[in-house]
């Protein structure tokens, strides 16, 4: 009985991922969240998109009012109008790891060939 258990427990810790992958564009900031539902992100306000979601550093969700703290290192994405619409908070080995540029958005030109 003893064996089935720890057969079934070590199953469970091998779906723990090591690290989080982060979208393409995502930007690293200092979090100031005094002003919600607007954030101040390295000091500039920013507003937050209606579907918000927050991670703290173990990849949980968490609401707004669970972050401690006034300034906290984030790893953030913002949709197509500027709004942040997710806020990862970093653990201290994130912390350490440098971030890719984010590639700025550039309008593709439509060419009808069909003329």
């Amino acid at each position: 009985m003893l064996v089935l258990l720890a057969m079934t427990s070590l199953q469970g810790f091998a779906q723990i991922p090591d690290e989080r992958n982060f979208p393409e564009n995502t930007k690293r900031g200092v979090l100031n969240m005094s002003q919600y539902p607007d954030v101040l992100i390295d000091g500039k306000a920013k507003n937050t998109a209606p579907g918000l979601r927050i991670y703290d550093d173990q990849n949980l969700f968490i609401s707004p009012t669970q972050i401690t703290g006034n300034y906290v290192i984030i790893n953030y994405l913002e949709d197509n109008f500027g709004d942040v619409s997710r806020i990862w908070i970093l653990n201290e080995i994130e912390r350490k790891r440098v971030l890719p540029a984010a590639k700025e958005w550039v309008p593709q030109i439509f060419k009808n060939t069909n003329m």
